[in-house]
């Protein structure tokens, strides 16, 4: 911890070091890490097996830091492997250390306001705000609430109210929408956040039953090892790491893909052993490690279904016993499966819930009040964004690359050049009505 930013600031000035930001690609190990940057190959020879395997857990994309002197050396290297904890890497007395150590990490909350003047909602908001995520997010929160072809016209209203981390002055994590609003003509449409789920204002859940099942039948199984984000282990004196479920089970138990998707990796892996990991919509991935074999035929790019069997237990890798270790991410965030598995939702949420009407009212005036406050063109209250003008044509480099495969590609719909007048902004709440509910909405 001593060495963190504060020992960044000393180095910088004392040995003019820089600090540069590179990207974790896709299929890189942690060795070839060491290897390509010059450092030993002890670090990660001489970690325990728990810290072992979450190193395996870097997730491609991810914002790493370096620090270097004049010469080029590594003074510092920052990893992240989840929201919470960081691999860190620093040279004291001559000799590098790896430790993990918890992110440090300022939550702000942002905005914006955007009129539509194209048949791609996407590719404005992006453009707009330069970051593509949120674009992303309004398709996926929105597409059960609007008609796409239909409701998409020039003039229309996007804002979203939203929770974001900033880490060395780099957003990260997920990013979470507190309200959404898509206004057009007289029609308004709603999404809130409350306890991570998407609601409309009348509190019907709107977003489809829950995607996945766990890897292994019912009475197959049992827990070994819970997911840990953070955690400090008295006697070891470190944090400690565990990104996933171990679902202990006789060699040769069946696994099953946990959802639908698309086979992205097939193959050995230094510490995990055999491993699949299944890409899925919504930005979600799944990772299946320890396995003693693989169904026959199973290969990269090939799609499956949930349920679909995919391999058996074993003990490959780094493993004490026959296993799986069972991975779920979002957006490239570790996050615990069983949290998936084992909510319990209504349908709707109850007329005398008064914190969710406080909420919904508090988000209501929130919103609206921004909507106000912007009364011509775009905008954007971010940290990526400097606000207070209007943002149109000024944001050409998109910094991420979302795919949106499986999702809605508004650009390819026929756009509906109707010009909405908003010159008295109004928001009709009846226009909000109770969805009806049906056999998709599932408790689980």
């Amino acid at each position: 911890m001593k060495h963190l930013l504060f020992s960044i600031v000393f180095f910088e000035s004392l040995f003019s070091a820089s600090i540069s930001m590179f990207r974790w690609n896709e299929g890189l190990t942690f060795l070839e890490f060491l290897q390509k940057n010059h450092l030993p190959l002890y670090l990660y020879e001489n970690a325990d097996s728990r810290d072992k395997q979450a190193i395996e857990d870097i997730q491609a994309n991810s914002r790493c830091f370096i620090l270097k002197d004049s010469n080029g050396s590594i003074l510092q290297a920052l990893i992240p492997l989840s929201e919470e904890l960081q691999v860190h890497i620093y040279l004291s007395e001559g000799k590098y250390i790896l430790e993990n150590i918890p992110i440090k990490f300022e939550t702000r909350t942002e905005s914006f306001v955007i009129r539509i003047m194209s048949s791609s909602v996407f590719n404005e908001i992006s453009k707009i705000t330069n970051m593509p995520i949120l674009g992303s997010i309004f398709i996926k929160s929105m597409k059960n609430r609007i008609n796409f072809k239909r409701d998409i016209q020039k003039g229309s209203i996007v804002a979203m109210i939203y929770e974001i981390k900033y880490r060395l002055g780099y957003y990260f994590g997920e990013i979470k929408p507190k309200i959404i609003l898509f206004k057009t003509g007289k029609r308004t449409r709603y999404v809130i956040r409350y306890k991570d789920r998407n609601y409309n204002i009348h509190g019907v859940y709107i977003e489809k039953r829950n995607p996945f099942i766990r890897p292994l039948k019912k009475g197959t199984y049992w827990i070994s090892s819970r997911f840990t984000k953070k955690r400090w282990h008295p006697i070891l004196k470190k944090y400690r790491a565990h990104l996933g479920v171990d679902y202990a089970a006789p060699r040769g138990t069946p696994i099953k893909s946990a959802g639908d998707g698309k086979i992205i990796y097939v193959g050995k892996s230094r510490g995990y052993g055999n491993v699949v990991k299944i890409k899925h919509a919504d930005g979600y991935l799944t990772l299946y490690a320890h396995m003693q074999n693989f169904r026959k035929g199973l290969k990269r790019g090939m799609k499956v279904k949930k349920g679909e069997f995919i391999g058996r237990i074993g003990t490959t890798g780094l493993s004490t016993g026959p296993h799986l270790h069972f991975g779920l991410y979002k957006n490239g965030i570790a996050i615990n499966p069983e949290s998936i598995f084992s909510i319990k939702f209504k349908k709707k949420i109850s007329s005398k819930n008064k914190e969710f009407k406080k909420l919904v009212k508090k988000l209501k005036k929130q919103i609206y009040d921004l909507i106000k406050s912007c009364p011509m063109g775009n905008c954007v209250n971010s940290e990526y964004v400097l606000h207070d003008i209007f943002c149109e044509n000024k944001i050409t480099n998109f910094e991420e690359n979302i795919d949106l495969e499986n999702e809605i590609k508004t650009e390819d719909l026929e756009f509906n050049s109707k010009i909405s007048n908003d010159n008295n902004i109004s928001f009709p709440d009846n226009d909000d009505e109770p969805l009806e509910l049906s056999e998709d909405y599932q408790y689980f």
